[in-house]
C-alpha cells in the first residue's frame, strides 16, 4: 500500500485568485488529495477578506499577510517560516512553484529536507532581468530536483531540468458541430476586412490577461484586420478599456462556455491553449519577442495552433482556416488527439515521479 505523504507547496497566489501557476497547483493537489496524500499550500493572503486558515476540497490553505514593499517583503516571509517552523519540519515534501527565495534560508537549516522547485517561467519582460536568470539558477542547484514549464525556461535560463512539462487539462466531451465551409470569406486586397455578414459567421474569443506584456497589442491590430465583429474577451487587465473597443469584456470567468461557442480562440498561455484544444477551437497565440516565441514555438502543441508577431498574418490565416473545411478540421482534430491525453493525472505522476514515489 502507498505510504500518504505530508507536502508543503509554496506559491505566491493560489485560489481563489485566477491564473495558470494558481490552477497548475490547485489542481495538482487536488489530484494528490484523492490519492490519500495530504497537502497543505502555504500562500499570501493577497485579499484581507481571505482566511489566513481555511480547508478547500482537501487541501489545507495557510495565507501570511507579506507587506508590498520588495525587500521588506522577503524578510517578512522569511521572519513568518521561521516562527511557524513546525510546516517545515512536519513535512516529508516541500515543492516551491517559483518562490525559491523564499526558501533560501531554510535550505540551509534543512540540508537533508527533500526540496524540489518547479518553475513556471516570466515570459512578458525581455531581455530577462539578470535577478530572474540568477534566481532560477540558485533555486535549481539547490533544489533536489526541478521541473519547468515549458522547454523555453532551461533553454533561456540556462540550468537543465528533470522533467518539462506543459500543464493539463480536465477531460473534456465535446459535440461542437464541425467547420462548414464558407466560401464568401475571403482576404481582399486592400487589408483583409470582413462584413458585418460574413464575420457573424463565427465567433471569437479572445481567453487570458489583458495586459501590455503579453503581446495583446499584437491580437488587436490583428482584430482590427477583421472588421465588423465584436469580439468577446475573457479576461482583465489594463487594457481593458481598449478591449472595449472590439467587443464585451467578460472579466475573469469560468471560459468553458465561451470555448464551447467559439469557433477561433487567442489564447495567452498554456492552460488556455490546452483548455481550447480540448474544446476543438482553432487557437492562435501572437508573440513580440525571442523568449515569447520560444514559449509557443518549443511546445509539442506547437504544430496545433498558428504563431506569429505578425499581425497580417495571424489575420490572413483566421481567413484561410475560415474558408477551407478539410485544412481546419485536420488541425482541430489532430490538435484534440493530442490534447485529450494530458490530464491532470498524468502530470500527477510527473510529480510522484521526482518525488520517487510510486504511482497507484
Amino acid at each position: 500500500m502507498q505510504k500518504s505523504m505530508k507536502i508543503l507547496f509554496l506559491t505566491r497566489l493560489y485560489w481563489p485568485h485566477v491564473g495558470g501557476v494558481e490552477k497548475h497547483v490547485y489542481s495538482l493537489s487536488t489530484s494528490l488529495s484523492t490519492r490519500g496524500h495530504r497537502v497543505t499550500v502555504l500562500t499570501t493572503q493577497y485579499d484581507k477578506k481571505l482566511k489566513s486558515r481555511e480547508k478547500r476540497d482537501g487541501i489545507q490553505i495557510i495565507r501570511f499577510k507579506q507587506p508590498g514593499i520588495k525587500y521588506l517583503g522577503l524578510f517578512y516571509t522569511w521572519h513568518w517560516l521561521l516562527k511557524n517552523i513546525d510546516l517545515i519540519k512536519e513535512s516529508d515534501i516541500i515543492h516551491i512553484h517559483d518562490v525559491f527565495i523564499w526558501y533560501l534560508p531554510f535550505r540551509i537549516l534543512f540540508p537533508r529536507k527533500p526540496v524540489y522547485t518547479t518553475f513556471h517561467g516570466r515570459w512578458g519582460k525581455y531581455p530577462i532581468p539578470f535577478s530572474d536568470i540568477i534566481q532560477k539558477r540558485l533555486g535549481a542547484k539547490l533544489s533536489k530536483g526541478v521541473i519547468s514549464i515549458g522547454e523555453y525556461i532551461p533553454r533561456n535560463y540556462g540550468f537543465k531540468s528533470d522533467i518539462t512539462l506543459y500543464g493539463a487539462v480536465n477531460k473534456v466531451q465535446n459535440s461542437k458541430f464541425k467547420i462548414q465551409n464558407d466560401k464568401s470569406i475571403h482576404s481582399a486586397s486592400s487589408g483583409l476586412m470582413l462584413s458585418k455578414v460574413e464575420a457573424s459567421k463565427f465567433k471569437i474569443i479572445y481567453v487570458g490577461r489583458l495586459d501590455n506584456d503579453i503581446a495583446l497589442d499584437i491580437v488587436l491590430e490583428a482584430f482590427s484586420k477583421l472588421s465588423g465583429y465584436d469580439f468577446e474577451f475573457i479576461g482583465d487587465g489594463e487594457k481593458r478599456k481598449e478591449c472595449e473597443k472590439y467587443g464585451k469584456v467578460h472579466g475573469f470567468t469560468d471560459p468553458t462556455p465561451f470555448y464551447k461557442k467559439a469557433k477561433f480562440c487567442f489564447a495567452s498561455g498554456y492552460l488556455t491553449i490546452h483548455e481550447a484544444l480540448a474544446n476543438k477551437c482553432l487557437v492562435f497565440v501572437a508573440y513580440r519577442h525571442p523568449l515569447q516565441r520560444d514559449y509557443y514555438k518549443l511546445t509539442p502543441f506547437s504544430k496545433f495552433i498558428y504563431s506569429s508577431d505578425n499581425p497580417e498574418k495571424l489575420a490572413e490565416r483566421l481567413l484561410y482556416l475560415n474558408k477551407n473545411k478539410k485544412a481546419a478540421q485536420k488541425l482541430i482534430d489532430a490538435g484534440y488527439n493530442w490534447v485529450k491525453t494530458q490530464t491532470w493525472e498524468k502530470l500527477t505522476n510527473s510529480y510522484l515521479k521526482l518525488w520517487g514515489i510510486k504511482t497507484t
